[in-house]
């Protein structure tokens, strides 16, 4: 099983995501970016790999989460990486709750390694929106970047789920296989 850890959002802030995403599609030129489907937007804590299944994963999922409250996040600027100059991946990136998403990737990273799991433990709060293949027109990014600045969303965080990505033709599919609700208030 190839798993990884990741949160979803709230139907509106994946309804803002799906604007900026057909702003960005309008503005980047015929087939020059592979978009993301909006079922898949996530913010991903850790790419756990092959697995044998998901026991060790949900036992660190658990112990990391272990009196974690879910607190609200909201959309950012727009991004990409590696560069500005050699763009492969576009992204939405998030303002208001970076922290506490940073500390809740901290928080996994220590209860997913203490059951014995291996993963690059490097963390940016962003979301994935489409995958670069062609050169991008020249005013792109700036673009992009102010219509995304412009429009503001806000979400929920109350879990963390554990994810299984399977490759198809088509792109990945995922199915979640855990999801740890984080406490109220």
């Amino acid at each position: 099983m190839r798993l990884f850890a990741a949160s979803s959002f709230e139907p509106a802030f994946v309804d803002n995501l799906k604007a900026v995403v057909s702003y960005a599609r309008d503005n980047s030129g015929r087939d020059a970016v592979k978009w993301v489907d909006p079922l898949n937007f996530h913010i991903t804590y850790a790419f756990l790999g092959d697995l044998e299944g998901p026991a060790a994963a949900k036992k660190g999922i658990d112990a990391a989460l272990e009196g974690v409250n879910a607190f609200t996040i909201a959309s950012g600027g727009f991004g990409v990486f590696p560069s500005s100059s050699h763009p492969s991946v576009l992204w939405v990136g998030i303002g208001d709750g970076a922290a506490e998403l940073r500390e809740l990737a901290r928080r996994l990273a220590e209860g997913l390694a203490s059951a014995g799991l291996m993963f690059e433990e490097r963390f940016e709060p962003h979301i994935t929106i489409g995958r670069v293949k062609a050169k991008l027109p020249e005013n792109f990014l700036r673009r992009t970047s102010d219509y995304a600045q412009a429009r503001r969303a806000v979400s929920r965080l109350a879990s963390v789920e554990l994810m299984e990505s399977g490759l198809t033709a088509e792109g990945p599919v995922y199915r979640q296989v855990y999801s740890k609700r984080l406490l109220s208030l």
